[in-house]
């Protein structure tokens, strides 16, 4: 049977190997040590060998700051907080799936099915977004000049920390959609308890 942790799986799967997850192998039983150091490891690569480099060519030769220099420095931010509300996000998932499970108990279809083809959805507009966005700087950007690996690898790593900004917004808007959907349903099956009883209240007086 569908269950909300398995409706959100292929999202968390992704937001895993983007860092804003904690792996979980098997599904419910996350993997905090090894997903610390994949990020750990990964984002020390990055930033040593490609984020810090440019970084200081370019204050070298601006002589100033601007946002999109502080990208990297807000992704890892976020990364950090993602990370150290994982176990709270948990905690969140099982009580709405506690209070769908009320729901469903009272008439409201499951509709987990519907969920996760959603998730799956906009899983693949995020990476058809993503090499869209790569696709374009590549021949857009650099159409008179001559596309190497290296400036390949030089637009992946300057997009990737927005890449993974955006994927927090959509798993943000995801959940927050999912907990306005429950509490419609919740509000209005108060509503239609409270009028039924009261209708009986009514007819026994």
């Amino acid at each position: 049977t569908m269950t909300l942790e398995r409706a959100m799986a292929p999202l968390m799967t992704i937001g895993g190997f983007c860092n804003l997850a904690i792996f979980e192998y098997p599904l419910g039983q996350p993997r905090t040590y090894i997903s610390c150091l994949y990020g750990l490891a990964k984002w020390s690569l990055l930033i040593y060998f490609c984020y810090y480099p440019d970084y200081i060519d370019r204050l070298q030769k601006r002589k100033t700051i601007y946002f999109i220099d502080m990208v990297v420095l807000l992704t890892v931010i976020l990364i950090l907080i993602s990370i150290c509300r994982f176990k709270e996000l948990k905690m969140c998932l099982r009580e709405l799936a506690i209070v769908d499970q009320t729901l469903e108990s009272l008439g409201t279809p499951n509709e987990y099915q519907i969920l996760r083809d959603w998730i799956i959805r906009i899983i693949i507009g995020w990476i058809v977004y993503s090499f869209s966005g790569l696709i374009y700087y590549i021949i857009v950007v650099w159409s008179s000049d001559k596309v190497t690996t290296y400036r390949i690898l030089n637009v992946i790593y300057m997009c990737y920390p927005m890449i993974v900004i955006i994927l927090s917004t959509l798993t943000s808007a995801t959940i927050l959609g999912l907990v306005l959907y429950i509490c419609v349903h919740l509000i209005c099956k108060s509503f239609l308890l409270t009028l039924c009883v009261q209708m009986f209240t009514e007819r026994n007086t």
